[in-house]
């Protein structure tokens, strides 16, 4: 007789792993549990069998397996009369993989409709391949008493599922029906009205007469209203004071998504998906134009909870504007007492089932099958990214405009959940949160190394200084840099394209538009954005007419000429030569003062409005044209370029500086190539957001024989940065 013991690491906790290993070794006797660090396996078995592709053959859909450990033990007689499902155990090493929130699986959403099944309609029907998972954990032990579901307790009916290995919720810790609860309620003026069905009919029916409502869903709540009622959309936009920006929306179904957008098969995939982010796709019509504005995109999701199909099947409505309950820059509103009190919407849809973490939507953008994350939240946070060779315990506090802290843990790092501009005080007080939570939840008692943003002003940082003994700093774009390195796993010498907005410079001067080298463990700042002044500080950025005034004043150093250009803000525009300057390598500082010039965007609603505007208007012109623009030293200078649109004011010239831009940073990185001898470039920085800077900057150097990396895995805009911050820590180079 053998006994063979197992432990299975990976994403093996909330996926229904246990149940799945029953099934399999059933006919055996012996054991499987949850420890706080894996799924153990104790195995009883007359003869040798090949454990390894059994497991690997026999585990649920959405595990992921990083290592089986096993021995082999010789026994005289058998320790078991069966195979059972033992309590979990705690460990010294906790679990690291703990799953994210996933949409509604097609299993359960069949069963929502199926009338002969004794969920249907439950609005809050999960199983062990979907629903919520890390909003409702306790701590990476995923079992019920260790969430939020731990209150409720199973009626006989659930019991039975649960005990049962031959039903489809076999041990599914989230498991519930409408006998046993969590319930939905409808409240309207702070009173509970309705609940249950009854809650969602009535809310179906405001939604369909053009009401706005609050809905409880996984991560937070979310202000909802038919998207394509203009009295609706224009109350939340009042709600939200939030004239411009466009909102993202929930379509009812696959067919409707393709009604309303052009969607290619990578972009279905992702809206398909259990992670079922928002996804930016081309806008098909003007039916969303109440939404998307004046964008040529629309960020759509499709439905990932069952209350959302619920919406839908009672309301008759196609569209469902879906945008984060707050006002904008503010943290996401996840507890029931903050909704119920929040004013200005006609009701409130919520569940007694607590969120324990908000979590925001996810955000994901697709160039010909090339996926480019700008949010990561739900159905990403946390996956565990695995790589060798990590120094234990390490804390990185990423970047302040959009945050992502990551850990680690031996040989895995685990990036957060977004929180927004940590200069809001809200969002501050979240990202402390976050922070010990996060070293709660994985069981950090001690960090070794804590890693934060040289930036001297940024709150991250001066949490990281304040908090940690041992913490070092690192340069922003560096960061960036480091941050595709370490998702390609790439160790070899590589030029560094990093274009963004603002980060603090090893000078002193605000970066933006940065090229580097990195050779052996050196990392070094090759070429930039020629420096340009900005007299107006951080309220330039608000108002880019204060960018391109500045720009163009260091251009002709002709005060009277840059009044001529902006002749509604001459009194301001005096004031420049009487200013002392910051000076400035952004790129993106660059397309806000060629927005500006245009006479597209002069001031800003929300962040990167301006540029994005540009990016739109670019995008309706076809000309290949190319402006005038110098790269001397490896030093691009776009003077000459801004002179000559500053002449033209056509809007005709937002694609001709899109053309140079990318023609420009192009021919510098060919320059740095030829010299160094490095093929391998990787991008980085918010700017490639920009899909015509990305796309045209991709098919130029593929086009011409380089290797071309860039964020995938990770955001391609701050939200990397902690990522890097790790890299540029564990392997100690010098940056």
């Amino acid at each position: 007789m053998l006994a063979i013991k197992v432990k299975i690491y990976g994403i093996v906790q909330g996926v229904g792993f246990r149940p799945a290993m029953y099934n399999t070794f059933k006919s055996y006797t012996g054991w499987v549990r949850n420890s706080s660090c894996c799924v153990e396996l104790y195995i009883e078995s007359a003869k040798p069998i090949n454990i390894q592709k059994i497991i690997i053959k026999n585990k649920p859909q959405n595990a992921f397996i990083k290592s089986i450990d096993y021995s082999v033990h010789k026994i005289k007689k058998s320790a078991y009369k069966s195979f059972v499902i033992k309590y979990s155990q705690e460990d010294k090493q906790k679990n690291i993989n703990i799953t994210p929130d996933w949409g509604i699986c097609e299993n359960c959403q069949k069963e929502l409709f199926d009338s002969t099944n004794r969920r249907y309609l439950h609005p809050l029907i999960t199983c062990t391949d979907c629903g919520p998972r890390f909003s409702i954990a306790k701590d990476g032990l995923f079992d019920r008493l260790n969430t939020t579901m731990g209150v409720f307790k199973m009626c006989d009916a659930c019991y039975k599922e649960y005990t049962d290995s031959n039903q489809r919720r076999f041990h599914a810790q989230t498991i519930s029906c409408k006998e046993c609860g969590p319930s939905y309620f409808y409240v309207k003026n702070k009173q509970v009205k309705f609940k249950d069905i009854e809650a969602i009919k009535e809310a179906s029916a405001d939604l369909a007469h053009s009401k706005v409502g609050l809905l409880k869903g996984i991560g937070g709540y979310h202000l909802v209203c038919n998207g394509l009622d203009k009295l609706a959309v224009e109350k939340i936009k009042h709600i939200k004071h939030r004239e411009e920006k466009p909102f993202a929306v929930i379509v009812k179904d696959i067919e409707t998504a393709k009604k309303y957008a052009y969607l290619q098969k990578s972009e279905i995939n992702m809206l398909e998906s259990q992670i079922k982010p928002i996804v930016l796709v081309k806008s098909k019509n003007d039916y969303l134009k109440l939404i998307n504005l004046e964008s040529p995109f629309v960020g759509m999701m499709l439905p990932y909870t069952p209350i959302h199909l619920l919406l839908f099947y009672f309301s008759h409505l196609e569209c469902l504007v879906s945008t984060s309950a707050n006002l904008s820059e503010f943290p996401l509103i996840y507890k029931d007492n903050d909704a119920v009190n929040f004013s200005g919407v006609d009701f409130v849809l919520l569940h007694n089932r607590k969120i324990l973490r908000p979590i925001e939507d996810s955000i994901v953008h697709f160039f010909k099958n090339k996926q480019l994350i700008y949010r990561y939240a739900r159905g990403f946070a946390p996956s565990p990214f695995y790589l060798k060779g990590i120094k234990p315990n390490i804390l990185a506090l990423g970047a302040d405009m959009k945050n992502n802290i990551a850990i680690t843990l031996k040989d895995t790092i685990i990036l957060s959940q977004y929180t927004p501009d940590l200069s809001n005080y809200s969002n501050y007080e979240q990202f402390t949160k976050k922070v010990d939570d996060f070293l709660l939840f994985f069981d950090i008692k001690k960090v070794d190394l804590a890693v934060c943003d040289k930036h001297p002003n940024y709150l991250s940082s001066s949490y990281a200084r304040q908090t940690f003994s041992n913490s070092t700093e690192v340069q922003h774009h560096k960061a960036h840099f480091a941050s595709v390195l370490i998702e390609n796993n790439y160790c070899g010498d590589c030029i560094g394209v990093v274009l963004d907005g603002t980060g603090f410079g090893d000078d002193g001067n605000i970066w933006g538009g940065e090229f580097f080298v990195k050779e052996k463990k050196l990392i070094k700042r090759i070429g930039h954005i020629k420096y340009f002044p900005i007299f107006f500080g951080e309220k330039a950025i608000k108002e880019p007419y204060r960018i391109a005034a500045s720009y163009m004043y260091e251009i002709t150093k002709d005060i009277e000429y840059v009044k001529f250009l902006f002749p509604e803000y001459k009194d301001i525009v005096a004031l420049i030569p009487k200013l002392k300057p910051v000076l400035t390598s952004s790129a993106g500082r660059l397309f806000d003062a060629v927005s500006a010039l245009l006479n597209i965007k002069h001031k800003n609603t929300f962040e990167a409005q301006s540029a994005m505007l540009l990016e739109y208007e670019a995008g309706k012109h076809t000309s290949a044209k190319i402006l005038d623009y110098e790269v001397n030293n490896f030093i691009v200078d776009f003077s000459e370029t801004l002179k000559t649109i500053a002449q033209r004011r056509d809007l005709l010239s937002a694609k001709l500086f899109h053309n140079t831009f990318s023609q420009a940073v192009f021919e510098n990185i060919l320059s740095i190539s030829k010299l160094t001898g490095i093929n391998t470039v990787a991008l980085s920085g918010g700017v490639f957001q920009n899909s015509l800077v990305f796309s045209g900057l991709y098919k130029k150097l593929t086009k011409a024989g380089l290797k071309v990396m860039f964020n995938s895995r990770f955001p391609i805009n701050d939200g990397s940065i902690a990522v890097g911050q790790i890299y540029l820590a564990k392997e100690g180079i010098c940056a």
